[in-house]
């Protein structure tokens, strides 16, 4: 007889190879049946970085990523984890324990009480908001039903995070005859029409088309078919910060990132266009630089997303919106497309002018022998001394910024980082997933001084898995980011990140031999290129301490 612990993991084995988890009282049968059912567990130092460790895993696989956390505090420890992978839409299991049924506030729901059992919290109501789907298990002959929908919750329409909790006596409870337990079966997918001519009307009238890519052409697997389409009807596109590796710069109809963490220069571009299609892409702030109405506002805007919420914000003007699967849209216009006059009517004038303003635009970076370093410059240098095969994890700050604006990636090259949530101490936990998925990769971890200490415990992992991570730090005196923003909105008067708060940088060599991992301090810039090429060429783990400007200027992140 198996117990539905047993149950739980051997379905989950379908799907993932590695489950991210930190174990604990509440989830004892779980934790033990993941080693039996033979999932590799990666033990987190804090539940908070499992889940972000899943969502590099879920996106650089395309599938799921799966989290197993305890209890009370070890479940609410996950919340940072569970928000950042619904806004950006990363699909993650993630189950936690839970003290017995009997000691629950669910099974006195009527009592009001707040707590009763120990370590006991109601985390799948609380977490509704946040979430696409929150479930307690609380028959056992469910179990499978229960996590089988999860899980096709989490893939299908727009991806996100599932929560299944499961008390300790359900997770123990036999099941005598597993073959006879309920199974969720998938609903079969309700085909929309496609109008074809009112999508080709639009193109067929512009002059000046711009097409935005984003996250969706790589949840959907439509790189080739976008790219595909860019190419039939020779369009110019720019990308969105979760897209910015489905092409390689060079291509001479990519313009590169738009918005505050992208090229200056597409924002001229974008301001003089006609029409922007946006596939898989949402305009937010910071992609329309703080003003959704006024972006691109002598244009129109068509958007095709497997969202329908997305085009819905007061804030937005959207022409024309179709609610489609962007694999099923652009298969179905590719095969029209040859019905319709679209590349003679691109003109060459046009195209002509946005290349001309992309090559004419580029940041001065390149040799910059400043001390202090540039950070333009480091950042630059290392991308450019990357593995055709690197994977590239950010975190928020002033290097997401100019990570935006400089690096540009190869065919095999990945990006992962936060999109509008902006989480800071997101990239260790990130690099962390991303290494597990492919574990031939290099992977380039970039942080802040200040961010690194939000999951700065992930360095044990690190060391501990000898995972092929280079953690770049970039000491810039402390949360140069955020006294940037204070000394615009409140002219110098900077609070809590005065020195006088206790803010200021840690001695990272020692934290290097805490966590024993190399250490390389780069605070020239004519020793960048050579020690970052030892760095790399090297497959042991590093933390790698960069001195840099503290008041480096970001390009272009004027907003509102």
């Amino acid at each position: 007889m198996l117990n539905v612990a047993d149950i739980v993991s051997e379905e989950l084995k379908k799907h993932v190879k590695h489950i991210f988890m930190l174990t604990g009282y509440g989830a004892m049968y779980l934790n033990d049946s993941v080693e039996r059912a033979g999932i590799k567990f990666i033990a987190s130092r804090n539940e908070a970085a499992a889940p972000m460790m899943a969502e590099a895993y879920a996106k650089i696989n395309k599938n799921i990523g799966a989290v197993c956390v305890t209890a009370g505090p070890g479940s609410t420890n996950a919340i940072p984890g569970l928000a950042e992978a619904y806004v950006d839409s990363a699909p993650i299991v993630i189950i936690s324990g839970q003290v017995e049924s009997k000691f629950t506030t669910d099974k006195y729901k009527n009592y009001k009480i707040r707590s009763f059992g120990v370590a006991e919290f109601s985390i799948s109501e609380a977490i509704k908001k946040f979430s696409k789907h929150s479930k307690t298990i609380n028959d056992p002959y469910l179990c499978l039903y229960e996590l089988q929908k999860a899980i096709y919750i989490a893939k299908s329409g727009r991806p996100g995070p599932v929560w299944i909790e499961i008390p300790l006596d359900i997770q123990s409870f036999k099941i005598k005859s597993p073959k006879n337990l309920k199974k969720f079966v998938n609903p079969k997918q309700k085909t929309k029409n496609l109008n074809h001519k009112e999508f080709f009307r639009y193109l067929e009238k512009s002059k000046r088309p711009v097409l935005l890519f984003g996250n969706g052409i790589k949840q959907s697997n439509s790189e080739s078919l976008a790219l595909n389409f860019a190419k039939l009807c020779d369009i110019p596109f720019m990308l969105s910060r979760f897209a910015n590796d489905i092409c390689p710069y060079s291509n001479k109809l990519n313009l590169g990132q738009v918005g505050i963490k992208g090229q200056p220069y597409n924002s001229e571009i974008i301001n003089k266009s006609d029409l922007v299609i946006s596939f898989g892409c949402r305009f937010a702030p910071t992609l329309t630089m703080g003003n959704p109405k006024n972006f691109a506002k002598n244009a129109k805007k068509i958007m095709i997303d497997i969202d329908k919420i997305s085009s819905r914000h007061p804030l937005l003007k959207i022409d024309k919106f179709f609610n489609h699967d962007l694999n099923f849209f652009l298969k179905s216009i590719l095969k029209k497309i040859k019905l319709y006059n679209i590349k003679s009517n691109n003109k060459n004038l046009w195209k002509k002018y946005c290349q001309k303003t992309k090559l004419g635009n580029q940041i001065e970076f390149i040799n910059n022998s400043s001390n202090p370093i540039d950070l333009y410059h480091f950042m630059y240098t290392l991308n450019k001394l990357s593995k055709k095969s690197s994977i590239f994890t950010n975190d928020a700050g002033s290097n997401y910024y100019v990570g935006g604006q400089v690096w540009h990636y190869e065919k095999k090259q990945i990006e992962i980082a936060s999109s509008t949530n902006a989480a800071m101490g997101l990239s260790l936990p990130l690099s962390i997933g991303a290494a597990i998925a492919r574990p031939k990769n290099q992977i380039i971890s970039v942080t802040g001084d200040g961010s690194i200490e939000l999951n700065i415990q992930e360095l044990k992992t690190i060391s501990h898995y000898n995972l092929n991570i280079k953690t770049f730090v970039i000491n810039n005196g402390g949360y140069a980011s955020m006294t940037n923003w204070q000394d615009t909105f409140f002219e110098g008067n900077r609070l809590d990140t005065a020195e006088k708060t206790g803010v200021g940088t840690l001695n990272f060599k020692k934290i290097a031999e805490a966590y024993n991992l190399k250490y390389q301090l780069i605070e020239k810039s004519s020793e960048i290129q050579k020690k970052i090429s030892k760095i790399l060429n090297d497959n042991d783990p590093y933390l790698v301490e960069v001195v840099t400007k503290k008041n480096q200027k970001i390009i272009g992140t004027e907003i509102g």
